[in-house]
């Protein structure tokens, strides 16, 4: 359930000098929208010696991660002056949101994007950063009570009223099923890493935008998934990532070890950068095979290890049935 949090006048949250921070970088960060800073604006792909000049700063992207960061920094400004340091939200999972953005950042604004028109390797590598590191982080970071903290009344009111009905809950209850979840965004990224929907999305900035809002979106649906709460234990949770890390890990192998390109799109534009299209898919399949397949790895020992750590201090077994009840036995 959302927690709403009562909602202070804002001219007495400005007076403090991390609030004051806080609107003067989200300020420079939306001046930066304006600015043209990318160094091609012909369209022509990247090349080395424009690396370090060619940031992409469009709107779309810009305003979303100003406006979450803001609402996050006010939601935890306000619980922590209420409660006191590391109540509400806590210390880590201020730390993991904020590490979250710096990864949409690296993902989607430098340097990953502009190097992803040049290299299948990087857009492949935007992909791992957007679904195995920033999803999880910022789910992790417990984001929706934090910002709904810093909304006015009304808006916290309308919000909790749409989330406490029965419509909205049982539809989101079912997208947050591990089965749904996991189905989910296995779709969505074997949709978008088809050759032609790849040439789309190199040729409208459009097409590019919405692949990367729906692959982010279902990251997003499944981490909320996996950390949910469940009444049988990890077991869900532990299905849908093995089964994403055996899919990362096929889908590599199949990139890596292809003996011709497939993704005949990126043509030459490679080449600038010292690798042959072969190459460049090649890459793009042992990144999968590694990074991005041990994130799961990693999760599932991370959250094996919490539910083992619950079930001793709780004195429950990893099957979810207290030791007590077990030996009393059924009734």
């Amino acid at each position: 359930m959302l927690q709403i949090a009562e909602h202070q006048p804002l001219q007495t949250t400005l007076s403090s000098p991390s609030e004051r921070w806080l609107i003067l970088s989200v300020s420079i960060v939306v001046a930066l929208t304006a600015t043209p800073l990318r160094a091609h604006t012909d369209g022509a792909p990247l090349e080395p010696h424009d690396f370090w000049t060619t940031w992409s700063l469009p709107p779309s992207v810009i305003l979303p991660l100003a406006s979450a960061l803001a609402l996050y920094s006010r939601g935890v400004h306000l619980a922590w002056t209420k409660a006191g340091l590391g109540r509400g939200v806590r210390t880590w999972q201020t730390g993991s949101f904020c590490i979250g953005i710096l990864a949409l950042i690296a993902a989607l604004v430098w340097p990953l994007d502009a190097l992803g028109e040049s290299l299948f390797a990087a857009h492949m590598g935007q992909h791992i950063v957007l679904m195995g590191l920033a999803a999880p982080l910022l789910v992790l970071g417990h984001p929706v009570p934090t910002m709904m903290r810093a909304l006015p009344r009304t808006w916290q009111r309308r919000l909790a009223s749409l989330a406490s009905s029965e419509a909205w809950r049982t539809g989101w209850n079912w997208l947050t099923a591990t089965s749904i979840a996991s189905l989910l965004q296995l779709v969505v990224f074997i949709l978008w890493h088809a050759p032609p929907a790849i040439a789309v999305s190199l040729e409208n900035d459009i097409v590019h935008s919405i692949m990367h809002g729906s692959i982010f979106a279902s990251a997003l649906i499944f981490w909320t998934a996996i950390t949910r709460k469940h009444r049988s234990g990890p077991g869900a949770g532990v299905l849908g990532l093995l089964i994403t890390f055996k899919f990362s890990l096929i889908t590599g192998a199949l990139l890596a070890f292809a003996p011709e390109a497939f993704y005949t799109s990126y043509g030459i534009r490679s080449m600038a950068w010292g690798l042959s299209p072969l190459e460049d898919q090649q890459l793009a399949g042992l990144l999968m095979m590694t990074v991005g397949s041990m994130m799961y790895v990693v999760a599932t020992v991370i959250l094996v290890g919490v539910w083992l750590g619950v079930s001793e201090k709780t004195g429950m077994t990893p099957n979810g049935f207290g030791s007590r009840a077990a030996c009393k036995g059924p009734t």
